[in-house]
């Protein structure tokens, strides 16, 4: 991607091992209370009162605060980025329904690897899953720069070889928010007759959103039953506020020019503009919404995403492109991935990805959830 901007900015690189359960990880983190965080249960034997004192006042002061970029840029400023990524995991998984959607999930990942350890394909597919056409949206330059996994290629593959249909929507890899959402909204009126899981990544997370809640009436949404939002860039990015602020504009618009990329659709993913593209979109409450979110720690950042990730992190925790409150929807289903970052390049993506879609279609068929979903705007004060 062209938006690559250096940073000198250094933080502390702390051994540290632990995790969410079923997700142990063997990293580096940024502070000392981070360390102590990942490393001690949550069960009430830790040992350090100092540091039990101190994650105590900071649960008190933010455990019913709104998980949006204010509260986590708070939390990093009191304690540090890695600190807030594991309050966000917490915080997250302290709600029950996302607890045990994590938990189906894990379990549906553990399953399908062993079947296919075994070489045994029928199941790997839920029956349920069979039921619906997933129809995939495409992220940010997804044809000219296939390393990125933005063309869903890799899952595309795999869904089709385990008798899954699917589609790619055939978006403007540079296109605008609004161009990009009135071809998705114009594909989903061409499936009227078919039951539909969309899923979307990055900058096509907006556009799915504009398309669901405002382009397409609440009646032309009735095909599509859920939507998994991937690292979905609901309310922009800082790093486009950046790009599209004098003087360094010029600078990021021969960027661009260089590497033939168009830079059209960089101003609509500036905060501002997404916030208030936001405003006034409701999507049906029908639709199940399912946020799968990558957590990186900052041990957990290679190559080309560490200059981006360095540069967010005075804003709080992200995965190398985006605040992670900014991905997050009013009445979504978190599922964490802690470890990777905005670019999901874990080697068993493409495993992962079916347990995810299984655990959603299991779902739909009303095998879960226990409690009805809320409808609830995309809008939130900020």
């Amino acid at each position: 991607m062209a938006w690559f901007w250096a940073s000198c900015t250094s933080y502390p690189r702390i051994p540290a091992s632990g995790g969410p359960p079923g997700r142990p990880l063997i990293t580096t983190v940024d502070s000392n209370l981070a360390k102590y965080a990942l490393e001690n249960p949550l069960d009430g034997s830790r040992t350090n009162p100092g540091l039990d004192n101190q994650i105590a006042g900071i649960d008190e002061r933010y455990r019913a605060a709104p998980l949006d970029r204010q509260t986590l840029k708070a939390i990093s400023h009191n304690s540090s980025p890695d600190f807030a990524a594991l309050f966000l995991i917490k915080q997250l998984l302290s709600n029950p329904r996302n607890l045990k959607f994590q938990t189906n999930y894990l379990a549906e990942t553990k399953r399908i690897k062993s079947d296919l350890e075994r070489n045994e394909w029928s199941e790997i597919a839920q029956p349920a899953l069979r039921r619906y056409e997933v129809l995939f949206a495409p992220g940010f330059h997804y044809l000219t720069d296939r390393s990125s996994g933005a063309d869903f290629a890799h899952q595309r593959q795999f869904f089709d070889e385990l008798g899954v249909r699917v589609q790619l929507i055939k978006i403007e890899e540079d296109g605008t928010v609004e161009e990009n959402a009135a071809i998705i909204a114009a594909t989903i009126r061409t499936l009227a007759d078919t039951k539909v899981i969309l899923v979307s990544t990055s900058k096509a997370g907006p556009e799915v959103a504009l398309a669901l809640g405002k382009i397409l009436a609440p009646d032309e949404t009735a095909q599509v039953k859920a939507w998994i939002s991937v690292g979905g860039l609901i309310r922009g990015t800082p790093l486009a506020d950046y790009a599209t602020t004098w003087p360094q504009s010029w600078i990021v618009r021969l960027m661009f020019l260089y590497s033939r990329t168009d830079f059209r659709g960089i101003p609509g993913l500036t905060t501002t503009a997404s916030q208030a593209r936001m405003e006034g979109i409701r999507i049906p409450d029908r639709i199940m919404i399912v946020e799968y979110i990558a957590v990186p720690l900052s041990g957990d950042i290679y190559g080309g995403v560490r200059g981006r990730y360095v540069r967010l992190r005075k804003g709080g925790p992200n995965d190398g492109l985006t605040l992670l409150a900014d991905e997050l929807l009013p009445n979504g289903i978190a599922v964490i991935e802690p470890g990777i970052d905005h670019f999901y390049a874990a080697p068993d993506i493409e495993v992962k990805s079916v347990a995810l879609a299984n655990v959603v279609a299991e779902m739909l068929q009303g095998r879960w959830p226990d409690e009805p979903l809320i409808a609830k705007p995309l809008q939130s004060d900020y």
